[in-house]
């Protein structure tokens, strides 16, 4: 059965919603996977110390700091007692992993479904917004999400991440389209990318191996280059009401805050700890870089915040991507009451995560050795297709390519191949446009833009191409984002003008 591409997925919410296009800014973040880590460990960890964090949190929300000290020691030790419940943070969790397992792909349709089909403990304002438009008011899964900045998008990505550790371009696309099912707004997008690219990178990091401040403000500056350009936006703080964003706390604010070496009572009560995003992801993450190798005094830096249940979650959830479980201690781990329900999934995901290519750490080695076998006959086809490219006769073009990319996946990946790629759909798209093919031309276009979602050729032809189709709001769309990106591209000027014309004398 076919299989739809993460990047056809994207190209229709671009085109059906108002999701910003947050691979506009895609900086080149290079994950690598390392033999001498154990990543069905990480894993376990990571989705373990999720539950573990939203349940210790949850169960000591509201305490008195003099009361965490003893709480936290008696749960910890390896007598009997209470078995600690999960809420709805974990439980958006599992659904997304499971959806993920069961596909064994990302499947947004599916995600949303199962958003709905079961009754969530204490559900968000966002959730309950979202059931209403989804499972009552009827409005497809796209369009059902609404504007919030909360953080139940951000800490759900969790699976997102275990499975594309090595793999950056996933990751973002994956982590950005999650969010956009119940959280349609530029900071919970953001956020959910930076925080899967926050565990992606500590999967990849050995236990106990961050010992030096750069090596907190190289990780930092990881993060921010993950989220650029993508909030456009203002947004207020809730206590001083200043203009801040995620990208500027966590660029300017955290790396300051690591370089100064404040106190988690001095970022408590300069950021807040709420569950809006601006405060709970970047002080989860401070609470997390501030012991890294501690996980139990990252514990004990959660309990005492205001919405401890997601910030323990975010933070625990970064010590278990990079502890890993062994390291963790194994008094808390059998307080769960769903620890074999994580620890399962936590195997399932793993599993998942070993048919991405690019978490192999092996496969540079591989591909350097099979690199010179398949040279030669990469090199023959590739010619037969820029041949007919030259020739114009685009549909061989398109069928040579196709069968490239078929017999060696990888060369997709190679920036002229990718070129001549875009040249052969833009050619036999423009060819299907001459004769009035508009569906046809459509499905050209899209099909070279998934191979650069910023080239602002292929998006002023898709702007022209729903023009012709009288469909005004996906053409100015296609055009501005075309002139975006290309300010001085004057084609895409004059389409966008010709378009904004066109409104005007309908109005």
């Amino acid at each position: 059965m076919y299989q739809i591409s993460l990047e056809e997925i994207y190209n229709f919410l671009m085109e059906e919603t108002k999701m910003p296009d947050f691979m506009k800014y895609n900086d080149d973040i290079e994950l690598i996977p390392k033999s001498n880590i154990q990543y069905r460990d990480k894993v376990r960890g990571a989705m373990v110390s999720l539950a573990l964090g939203d349940a210790y949190g949850s169960y000591l929300e509201g305490q008195a700091p003099r009361e965490i000290e003893y709480i936290n020691d008696f749960l910890k030790g390896d007598k009997p007692s209470v078995a600690l419940n999960i809420t709805d943070d974990t439980e958006m969790t599992i659904r997304l992993a499971e959806s993920l397992i069961i596909h064994q792909f990302f499947h947004p349709e599916d995600v949303a479904n199962r958003f709905i089909r079961q009754s969530i403990t204490e559900m968000s304002k966002t959730m309950k917004d979202f059931t209403i438009n989804y499972r009552d008011r009827k409005l497809p899964w796209y369009k059902s999400g609404v504007e919030s900045a909360g953080s139940g998008a951000a800490i759900r990505c969790c699976p997102v991440a275990l499975i594309n550790y090595g793999d950056h371009n996933s990751l973002k696309l994956m982590a950005g389209m999650q969010a956009v099912i119940t959280h349609m707004d530029q900071m919970a997008i953001a956020s959910s990318i930076l925080y899967g690219t926050a565990i992606a990178y500590l999967t990849n990091t050995p236990p106990f191996s961050i010992s030096k401040k750069e090596d907190i403000l190289q990780f930092i500056d990881t993060l921010s280059k993950s989220i650029k350009g993508i909030e456009t936006k203002v947004y207020r703080t809730r206590r001083s009401k200043q203009i801040a964003n995620l990208y500027t706390r966590i660029t300017t604010e955290l790396a300051d805050a690591i370089d100064r070496d404040l106190s988690i009572e001095d970022i408590k009560e300069k950021w807040g700890s709420g569950s809006y995003v601006l405060e709970s992801l970047p002080y989860g993450l401070f609470i997390f870089l501030k012991s890294p190798n501690d996980y139990e005094k990252i514990l004990k830096q959660c309990l005492v915040v205001k919405d401890s249940d997601a910030i323990a979650g975010i933070a625990l959830t970064l010590g278990g991507a990079y502890l890993g479980l062994n390291n963790i201690p194994k008094g808390y781990i059998n307080k769960l009451k769903n620890l074999m329900e994580m620890l399962a999934l936590g195997d399932r995901i793993f599993e998942l995560s070993l048919k991405n290519r690019e978490n192999n750490p092996y496969r540079r080695m591989k591909e350097n050795l099979n690199q010179l076998k398949s040279q030669d006959e990469v090199d023959k086809l590739l010619w037969n297709a820029i041949k007919y490219n030259k020739e114009e006769e685009y549909e061989k073009s398109v069928k040579s390519f196709e069968d490239l990319i078929l017999q060696y996946p990888d060369s997709k990946k190679n920036d002229k191949i990718k070129l001549h790629i875009i040249e052969a759909y833009e050619g036999l798209g423009t060819k299907q446009l001459s004769k009035e093919a508009y569906e046809d031309a459509l499905k050209s276009f899209r099909k070279a833009l998934s191979y650069d979602l910023n080239h602002p050729v292929i998006l002023c032809d898709l702007a022209i191409t729903y023009l012709n189709l009288d469909d005004l709001d996906k053409a100015e769309k296609y055009a501005r984002r075309s002139v975006e990106i290309a300010p001085e591209y004057e084609i895409g000027i004059e389409v966008l003008q010709a378009i904004s014309s066109l409104k005007k004398k309908k109005i």
